[in-house]
């Protein structure tokens, strides 16, 4: 239960660092500017997670593919969170 509370924060903290760095805006006019979060198979290493979630966000793909080995072995929640993510995102199309 611990951990599911550590996990709220760390992503409450993130979207906090994330508005402050583009100015302020507005949630709702951060997502509009970039495309949907879909899986991108065409820049896939795996399942094209990480391909799409750089799309998604604008950042390098590099460093997010690098966030989510830091947190696959940190107990193992980037594995239950990238099967997770693989299920939940349409495939681009």
């Amino acid at each position: 239960m611990l951990w599911l509370i550590r996990a709220g924060a760390y992503l409450v903290s993130g979207l906090t660092i994330w508005q402050f760095a583009h100015g302020g805006a507005g949630i709702g006019s951060i997502l509009a500017a970039h495309k949907p979060l879909t899986l991108d198979p065409d820049h896939s290493m795996i399942f094209g997670v990480c391909a799409g979630l750089s799309n998604f966000t604008g950042m390098d793909v590099t460093l997010i593919r690098l966030i989510w080995v830091i947190l696959a072995f940190y107990r193992g929640i980037g594995i239950g969170l990238y099967l997770l993510a693989f299920l939940i995102m349409p495939v681009k199309g």
